[in-house]
């Protein structure tokens, strides 16, 4: 089962909600947006459990990068689109790997 790349809600920094995902949704309801991201998803070989949870999730800041296996769904669902174009925050941002001084 595919999971999320989320992180905790800092204090001092509430989610922001993504309201460029929201835009790509339309006016279907997000248990009809997961239907298709599932769809999408097995026309690509991709497993990914998507409920109208996670695009709630997803479009309430909550989920601030998708994991692999998301990305891989999403480009293949708005091709010419980046993470970016769909609101999402770069992976070294979430993780704070760009933080992380190099090793000695």
């Amino acid at each position: 089962m595919a999971s999320s790349t989320d992180t905790p809600a800092q204090p001092d920094r509430p989610p922001r909600p993504n309201t460029a995902f929201r835009q790509v949704r339309g006016r279907r309801s997000p248990a009809e947006f997961a239907a298709l991201v599932r769809r999408a998803a097995r026309e690509i070989g991709e497993r990914v459990s998507c409920d109208a949870r996670y695009v709630g999730r997803v479009e309430a800041g909550e989920i601030r990068c998708p994991n692999y296996a998301y990305e891989r769904v999403f480009l293949h669902m708005f091709p010419g689109r980046t993470l970016a174009d769909l609101g999402f925050a770069p992976r070294s941002a979430v993780r704070g790997r760009g933080a992380r001084p190099a090793a000695p």
